[in-house]
Parts: structure tokens; C-alpha cells; sequence
């Protein structure tokens, strides 16, 4: 059960970034409940992470429409593209990123591909490092596909053309 603050806030939720660091021992359920936002498959992935002091400064996997971005930001230092397999390497709906000093990897599609690659990425961090620095050095920052992007683009246009009318 999440615990509400009389803001209507739960305790980690809409925060900004936390430490985890600052996170007491006994409020990690609750605050993985809450990162993870409904998705059961971010909330298996941050555990893994966190299992393996691979420490997160921001997710978000909300997915409601059809065409979503979902992404896991690291801290600053910390290597999670090591952990990567080629499922995900070769997923051209996984984008490699860097901003300012921290690794970002994002997910495009629908609510079930953006599941399954998290998923994906929970069995990669579980499993371990891999030698896969030429396969990460390809695969950053490539963009979406364009047609995905195309796709992506008119859906939010149109949508936001409809709320107007």
C-alpha cells in the first residue's frame, strides 16, 4: 500500500529525482511502486538495478497510448549499457543516449513492446556484463526509425488537433 502525504502525494511520487541513497531500507517496495508507475516490468527492472547497485536518477514507463517513449536515466558513472545483449542491441525500438554524463536507454511502441523490452533488460542486468562495447558504440545515439517517428509525430498532431476542436 502506498502512503499518502496530505498533498495527495505519495511519498516518492512526483518528486523530482531521489537518491537512492536517501531512500530508508524499509521504504525500498514502496518506492520502487511508485518509480515504476504501474509497470510491473520497470518496477522487476529498477529491482534488478538496484539489486546490483546499478543506481537510477529517473524512469518513466506510464504508457497509456500507442505511441509512447518510455526511458530509464542512470546516474551520472553508472554503466548499464555493459549489460546489454544483443536482443536489445539489435531492437531498433531501443535508443542508446547520453545526457549530461548519464546513460539513458529508451523504449518506443505500445504498452506490451514497451513491457517486454524492459523485461528484456531485466534478464540482461540479472545475467551480467557483456563484451559488448563495439555493438553499444554502433548502436548510440540512433534514432527511431523514421517511419516509427513519422507515425509518432501525426498521432500526437492529430490528437492534439482533436482537444482543440
Amino acid at each position: 500500500m502506498i502512503e499518502i502525504i496530505k498533498t495527495n502525494e505519495s511519498k516518492y511520487s512526483k518528486r523530482g529525482a531521489i537518491k537512492l541513497d536517501s531512500i530508508p531500507i524499509e521504504d525500498t517496495e514502496l518506492a520502487l511502486e511508485e518509480f515504476s508507475e504501474g509497470s510491473i516490468s520497470l518496477c522487476k527492472c529498477l529491482r534488478a538495478m538496484w539489486m546490483r547497485n546499478l543506481k537510477t536518477h529517473s524512469s518513466y514507463a506510464d504508457v497509456k497510448e500507442k505511441y509512447e517513449i518510455a526511458h530509464i536515466t542512470m546516474e551520472e558513472k553508472v554503466d548499464l549499457f555493459s549489460y546489454l545483449s544483443p536482443v536489445l542491441l539489435n531492437d531498433e525500438m531501443v535508443q542508446l543516449d547520453f545526457e549530461d554524463d548519464k546513460q539513458v536507454i529508451r523504449f518506443a511502441g505500445n504498452k506490451a513492446r514497451i513491457e517486454a523490452a524492459l523485461l528484456s533488460l531485466t534478464r540482461d542486468i540479472m545475467s551480467g556484463k557483456k563484451r559488448n562495447y563495439k555493438e553499444v558504440k554502433e548502436k548510440l545515439f540512433k534514432p527511431f526509425p523514421e517511419e516509427w517517428l513519422s507515425e509518432y509525430d501525426s498521432y500526437y498532431h492529430n490528437n492534439k488537433v482533436k482537444q482543440l476542436a
